[in-house]
């Protein structure tokens, strides 16, 4: 049988594929088309290192991963599974094979204006290898090791749709000669009914050249398809990968979320190739959360050679990039007491209630009350005109103003502590997408997110609004929760409606 056409047929309609991986019509079509046994040459490639798959995670899950990938290892599986990201993250891998060989991986993912930017870094090496001459006299240790420099780029086009590319430097040192090329990634993503379909094309490129002589890089190409159920609790996943240096292979997963801070993972590997190829088999996964850490463990068994054990961290920073530091909470003040209600603007003063004194003045000033007042009778007793003296010249608007009841209106009571409401408030939050993903990181962790409320912050960005409660001793219990787990939140007191 004849090698397929991959450089010519496949990469010319990439791009039809992309636009079309919101059906599950095109991975049935392709496979149709490309039978799974197809004749290929098998390690006639170069920098085979760079299918070496990264992240603890996506190994427990047997790599059913192109629809399904996240955080920082997205990168790997497919770029435009960053589009997603609102939070900084770091990652880092390293892999044992055969007891002499290692895989270290470090990357970052960071959101920014036009997108989520990427970059990583792979080195896959040997400890160092004695040289000889062909008089079997020793010319020191050759130095053989992979190397790739990956840059990123992944960004939302519609909701629920994203595409991603990556550039990457690869390097291949062999003892005394060594090659370098360019090479390219090309992803999308979108969700249709609630499944994440996603494809890509990785390891595109020129090849790598030793001594004059060209070698093809492992060019792969994957589809993908995933769905979470039980509010997320459970995931599945399945691949279908087309390598042009191997056989196809046929890859599904699960992952149970068990506890907020605990996931197990197993999955299945099928290569088409051989029912006897090393690759078949099960693999098994640990996953563990810590706040903003998430450590992940797996072995992927093989049928003839060493198991292959991948530990991987990731860790991500705070709410945003771009989110500003939230302000320091102000000391608690109780609030003053509402002012008094006003009364009756008061024009001309009543005098005050006391008694009048029995003494002579008052017989003084009974002539001159009469005198302001001449309709009064003259045999009302001198106390009695004293108290109708107050009033000037402007009978009717004094009257008005000045009741005749002697007593002035009480003033309102002050609201009682125990009447007040206070807030427990989470700040800082560039984008309203940011605050979302708190609230669901919350409710995995056990918080109950049923009252919160997002809302934009006095000054610029959001904040959450996580519970309004009575008691100010629940509202401080329940903000001292949040702060030991990474959490910035302040106790507000809740404004009058």
């Amino acid at each position: 049988m004849s090698r397929l056409p991959h450089a010519s047929s496949c990469c010319a309609s990439t791009p039809v594929r992309l636009a079309l991986i919101t059906t599950a019509c095109v991975l049935s079509a392709y496979l149709f088309v490309r039978p799974a046994s197809a004749d290929v040459s098998v390690g006639a490639s170069s920098g085979d290192f760079l299918s070496f798959e990264v992240g603890g995670r996506s190994a427990g899950m047997a790599g059913a991963h192109t629809g399904v990938a996240t955080g920082v290892t997205a990168q790997f599986w497919n770029p435009a599974g960053l589009a997603t990201l609102t939070q900084p993250q770091v990652g880092a891998m390293h892999a044992n094979w055969l007891q002499d060989l290692s895989y270290e991986w470090l990357g970052v993912a960071k959101p920014m204006g036009i997108g989520v930017g990427s970059l990583s870094v792979a080195y896959f090496h040997t400890p160092g290898i004695q040289g000889v001459d062909e008089f079997d006299n020793p010319t020191g240790d050759c130095r053989v090791y992979d190397l790739a420099v990956t840059a990123g780029i992944a960004r939302s086009l519609a909701r629920g749709f994203s595409i991603g590319a990556n550039a990457k430097m690869v390097r291949q040192s062999l003892g005394t000669i060594s090659a370098t090329a360019p090479a390219v990634d090309f992803g999308a993503r979108a969700t249709v009914a609630g499944a994440s379909i996603g494809a890509a094309v990785q390891n595109l490129g020129p090849g790598l050249s030793f001594g004059g002589s060209a070698y093809p890089l492992p060019r792969e190409i994957k589809l993908g398809m995933g769905r979470s159920f039980w509010n997320d609790r459970i995931q599945l996943a399945a691949d279908y990968n087309m390598p042009s240096h191997y056989y196809d292979d046929l890859r599904v997963g699960t992952e149970l979320r068990a506890h907020p801070n605990v996931s197990l993972r197993v999955g299945y590997r099928h290569e088409f190739g051989t029912p006897e190829d090393p690759a078949n088999g099960l693999s098994y996964g640990l996953g563990l959360h810590f706040h903003q850490l998430e450590v992940d463990y797996a072995m992927t068994p093989s049928n003839a050679f060493d198991n292959v054990h991948r530990l991987s961290f990731g860790y991500s920073f705070g709410s945003g990039s771009e989110e500003k530091k939230p302000e320091k909470p102000k000391p608690e003040v109780e609030p003053p007491p509402p002012p008094a209600q006003p009364g009756p603007k008061v024009i001309a003063s009543a005098p005050e209630t006391k008694a009048p004194s029995p003494k002579p003045q008052a017989s003084v000033q009974a002539p001159k009350a009469i005198a302001a007042a001449p309709a009064a009778p003259t045999s009302k007793p001198a106390t009695e005109t004293v108290a109708q003296a107050a009033p000037k010249p402007d009978q009717a608007l004094a009257t008005a103003s000045a009741p005749a009841a002697p007593s002035e209106p009480a003033p309102s009571k002050p609201a009682k502590a125990k009447d007040l409401e206070y807030l427990v408030i989470l700040p800082g939050y560039w984008s309203k997408e940011s605050a979302e993903a708190e609230l669901k990181a919350l409710s995995l962790l056990g918080f109950r997110i049923k009252d919160a409320q997002i809302e934009k912050s006095p000054g610029s960005g959001y904040q959450v609004r996580l519970a309004r409660t009575r008691s100010k001793s629940n509202a401080d219990d329940m903000a001292a929760s949040l702060s030991r787990m990474s959490f910035r939140a302040s106790v507000e007191v809740a404004s009058a409606p």
